[in-house]
């Protein structure tokens, strides 16, 4: 074989790979530019409507009566970071009615200790440790927390109503659980944007994280909610309704998390999906933010979104990204195959191409060598007998023309979303930091295969392989603190001050006199409290009406049961909320409910029984005086629109009170 002969046969190899790169790059860059259409199509969407709705501010954020959040914290070997995360949300979270549950290891005493040192000062801390020496998986440390949430429920007599999701280095925004709070029970899961915190640019692999983070959060993860209902979870800045976990508690027999999986949170997204629940995401700028519309939503206060710093060296970035790899595109392609219709099937597809796509990638390297060498042999700077491989005119050349267009639209969708983001600056280097994160993607998932081959030989059991937070916790970016204010205590007043209050003709002052009238009182007194409450009971004032609904709420007095009807059909969702939660906890709840679903109000309806869904206490109760033969049309009702209920209602009532 002479010279000219070897040098075809690299040109043929090389004339292959490029059609498997071109044919790759194409289907792939194809299904990114839907969804680089979907968004600008969704954008358009919301201009179209956002005028004709007030959008949301704190002032409805603030007026929802504040539901009862447990915060699911897992923690192994976090010593160094648990802490001050924790100090953080006790520091600067405007909400009062939560409980923080931080899952520990009996053989990880750092991380117990900083997590001790909270809880001796703060009550809110409940350490849960777990009864196995860790790592087990995250999933089994979040199952372990998620039992002692129950547990407390039980105790207490008290269940929440909102969980949340959070990892041990976040820096929580401060009224991300205001927001929680004022969409649950409405959907029954929100995902909040993830974000990585800015940092000195030279900083290339943290800087990767949040260059795909900006494009994932500020346009994959909206257009999937509008084409599949489909949201993956990130495991962080996750908020569930309390039914939600219910209804999986049911389906899992005690394990809500799956245990065999890395990635817990993308397969709790699949599985909520599966069961037809509704998953959102939120991306919401409030309207008392008054920025610039081109100021960088890092630097916008009323921009709702949780952040956190990600590894910054290249070895733990690969690590980490293979386990994602492993659980998203491995473990569940194992575990449920391509079940679902085809819009899922499509998000599916999007999740599981990341080895193609590396691949191709990684090979897409080696023929820019390979055509830089003929570039250069061209233009006589070096002399080698190279063949061409792409040819004009031929359909190689012109798929590789199309690719070329795709790429390049892929570089400005990722400098546009970086910049929407961070600022131009990190926008444009956004671009050739794509190469660089096409290296670590490519490594993670050469070993995600390796290692997933290997376990499934030795069917070794999944442990927790935690990446490790030398960076810390850090701090949200300097304008987030802009609209912090302390959180609403609620000042019990002077009766005679409550009721002079809430004659008042200021709607702010009336709101602090609801707010501040005592529980405990005489009859005599109660008649006063009623008289000055139905006196207003239909001010024009949202923030009013919204107030009046907690003091119900609040008070539980059956002499307010028309007032809280008349509240549970106002035209505000903050009201209506508020007059559910006030019903489902009044003593004559039962026939309340029964009033409601005797009503042709479909709005009404939904509220109060997605709020008795997601109070797992005082449904028991209640469903046990349902009962009673006089509520047999409410029965029938309840059986036929909640399966939840249903359990209740078809199990005889000892079995339920024991």
């Amino acid at each position: 074989m002479d010279t000219r002969d070897y040098f075809v046969i690299v040109r043929d190899l090389f004339l292959i790979l490029s059609w498997i790169v071109a044919l790759v790059f194409l289907f792939s860059g194809l299904q990114d530019v839907v969804y680089d259409i979907g968004a600008v199509a969704l954008r358009l969407k919301r201009k179209s409507y956002t005028h004709k709705f007030a959008r949301l501010s704190l002032a409805r954020l603030r007026a929802r009566d504040q539901q009862r959040i447990a915060l699911m914290v897992p923690a192994w070997n976090e010593g160094e970071v648990v802490g001050a995360m924790v100090r953080n949300i006790i520091d600067r979270v405007e909400y009062k009615n939560y409980f923080v549950f931080v899952g520990v290891y009996p053989n990880d005493a750092a991380t117990q200790n900083a997590v001790d040192r909270l809880a001796a000062v703060h009550p809110r801390i409940i350490k849960v440790v777990n009864p196995q020496p860790g790592p087990t998986t995250k999933a089994d440390c979040l199952n372990n927390v998620f039992r002692a949430i129950k547990q407390l429920e039980e105790t207490s007599g008290q269940s929440f109503d909102i969980i949340v999701m959070h990892d041990a280095e976040d820096n929580v925004h401060p009224q991300s659980f205001l927001l929680y709070n004022y969409l649950l029970p409405r959907v029954d899961a929100i995902q909040l944007p993830i974000l990585p915190l800015p940092t000195r640019w030279t900083r290339w692999t943290h800087w990767n994280y949040a260059d795909e983070f900006a494009e994932t959060h500020m346009k994959d993860v909206p257009v999937r909610e509008k084409l599949s209902g489909f949201v993956p979870y990130a495991g962080v800045g996750t908020g569930f309704s309390r039914r939600t976990f219910a209804i999986l508690d049911s389906f899992s027999e005690g394990e809500v998390f799956n245990e065999r999986s890395m990635t817990e949170d993308y397969s709790m997204s699949l599985r909520i999906k599966q069961l037809g629940l509704t998953s959102i995401f939120v991306n919401v700028i409030l309207a008392d933010d008054k920025s610039k519309w081109f100021t960088p939503l890092v630097k916008r206060p009323g921009f709702i979104s949780n952040w956190a710093y990600f590894p910054m060296d290249f070895t733990r970035s690969v690590r980490q990204k293979t386990r994602w790899i492993i659980g998203i595109s491995l473990q569940e392609w194992e575990t449920i195959g391509w079940k679902g219709g085809l819009r899922v099937i499509e998000n599916l597809i999007k999740d599981r191409k990341v080895f193609a796509a590396s691949a191709a990638s990684m090979m897409g390297y080696v023929l820019v060598l390979y055509f830089t060498i003929f570039a250069l042999t061209q233009i006589g700077i070096i002399k080698t007998p190279i063949l061409p491989v792409i040819v004009k005119g031929t359909p190689l050349y012109f798929l590789t023309v199309l690719c070329t267009y795709l790429m390049l639209i892929r570089a400005t969708a990722r400098f546009w979303y970086v910049t929407k983001i961070y600022g131009i600056g990190p926008g444009f280097l956004a671009v050739p930091r794509l190469l660089y994160g096409n290296i670590i993607n490519g490594l993670a998932a050469f070993r995600a295969v390796q290692a997933f081959a290997r376990s499934r030989r030795g069917r070794k059991a999944v442990k927790w392989d935690a990446t490790t937070h030398y960076e810390g916790v850090g701090s949200l970016p300097a304008a987030a603190a802009a609209i912090v204010r302390p959180t609403r205590q609620t000042e019990t007043l002077p009766l005679e001050e409550a009721i002079t209050m809430i004659g008042s003709s200021d709607p702010e002052t009336i709101v602090h006199g609801l707010d501040g009238v005592p529980s405990a009182v005489s009859f005599a007194e109660r008649e006063r409290v009623i008289a000055a409450v139905r006196s207003i009971e239909k001010h024009e004032t949202m923030p009013v009406r919204a107030a009046i609904a907690r003091l119900i709420s609040n008070l539980v007095w059956p002499e307010f049961s028309e007032t809280a009807l008349q509240l549970v059909a106002d035209r505000e969702w903050t009201v209506r909320s508020n007059a559910a939660r006030a019903i489902v906890r009044m003593p004559n709840a039962a026939a309340l409910i029964q009033t409601i679903m005797n009503s042709n109000d479909r709005l009404a309806k939904e509220i109060v029984l997605r709020t008795l869904e997601a109070d797992t206490i005082r449904q028991r109760t209640i469903m046990n005086i349902l009962k009673a033969g006089e509520y047999a049309d409410v029965r029938a009702n309840l059986a036929r629109d909640s399966d939840l209920l249903r359990s209740h209602i078809e199990t005889p009532t000892h079995v339920i009170e024991g």
